[in-house]
């Protein structure tokens, strides 16, 4: 716990950071995962509103596709890369952000930005409504999922979903219905075996197949965590997930074809889905073996499992959102 407070102390001065020592302006998708946490702490939004306001202001965005977001802002990429996922869970936070806050008037001045961000997406999907070949950097995680994300990614798809629902709840439209055509689509395609495949390629003769050997932990997680599965739906893989899989599984062993997941995203999913399924002692024994170790040598928490990029990573304070949950649960508040 000291540890998280720690992590979000450094990387929460007036907008959400990814870390102290690496860069100033903020990324998406991280933000979702910290701005959670400031309102635990504070009681309040408003480190986040300066941070999702800045992605407001600009009437456009230099360097970037017209109608995508930046993946990090302020800032300028003048090489053109962006993350067309990270704006998709810009939209997911808008919403969260208006259920915490009952901000109205920032969530109609996203409007415009986020109807053209819609549209934007639109002009990558296929004959059966799926994302296809999405350009720059497409981000899954930071595990071999990534290498999964040519052709439809499913996991991109499952974010796709729930962001057109997501939309659909803060404007109206069609965005709900479509959302649902989308989840369809992909559950139709991808779940086969026992588990949901990562992505599907075009044949020679332009036919759309899914790569069977191609299988990751965290496209499980996607599956489970956008609501395109659940316990009523696929019960079986979900105690699969819980049972065989998180920090005590052998790679070697069981489930090898399993790519395993990192710490961002997919652990951090997994651990959202096993507070969702009110499995609070399992929680803490994931906490353990995730970030005890990160506690140990830097008294902060991670980007990675092993201390391969930066060492006080915001989104990981997260921690202290399950650790309300788990104790307040355990002492009947």
């Amino acid at each position: 716990y000291d540890a998280a407070v720690s992590t979000f102390r450094q990387n929460s001065t007036d907008i959400f950071m990814d870390c102290p020592s690496r860069e100033r302006a903020g990324w998406l998708c991280d933000s979702f995962f910290t701005s959670r946490v400031e309102r635990e702490l504070t009681g309040k939004s408003v480190v986040e509103k300066n941070f999702l306001e800045n992605f407001l202001m600009p009437k456009s965005f230099e360097y970037i596709e017209k109608g995508a977001f930046p993946m990090c802002y302020p800032a300028d990429f003048l090489s053109g890369e962006f993350i067309p996922n990270w704006a998709m869970w810009y939209v997911l936070e808008l919403e969260e952000y208006y259920e915490r806050t009952g901000d109205l008037e920032l969530v109609e001045l996203a409007k415009e930005k986020i109807i053209d961000l819609f549209k934007y997406f639109e002009g990558f999907e296929n004959e059966d409504g799926l994302l296809e070949n999405l350009r720059s950097w497409v981000f899954v995680e930071w595990s071999a999922a990534n290498t999964f994300t040519n052709g439809v990614n499913y996991p991109s798809n499952m974010l796709y979903s729930r962001a057109l629902k997501s939309a659909g709840k803060l404007y109206g439209g069609e965005y709900l219905k479509k959302a649902v055509r989308v989840k369809d689509e992909i559950n139709k395609q991808s779940y086969f075996d026992g588990f949901y495949h990562d992505h599907a390629l075009r044949t020679l003769e332009g036919d759309l197949k899914v790569v069977e050997n191609d299988i990751s932990e965290t496209c499980q997680y996607y599956a489970f965590y956008m609501k395109c599965a659940t316990r009523e739906t696929h019960p079986a893989l979900l105690e699969t997930l819980i049972n065989d899989f998180g920090p005590y599984r052998d790679v070697n062993e069981k489930w090898k074809k399993i790519q395993p997941s990192n710490a961002f995203i997919g652990n951090y999913l997994r651990l959202d889905i096993l507070s969702e399924e009110k499995l609070y002692d399992r929680m803490i024994s994931d906490i353990e073996g995730f970030f005890f170790h990160m506690v140990q040598k830097t008294g902060t928490l991670w980007e990675h499992q092993q201390p391969s990029g930066s060492c006080s990573h915001g989104f990981a304070s997260h921690v202290i959102v399950w650790l309300h949950k788990i104790f307040s649960k355990k002492i009947g508040k």
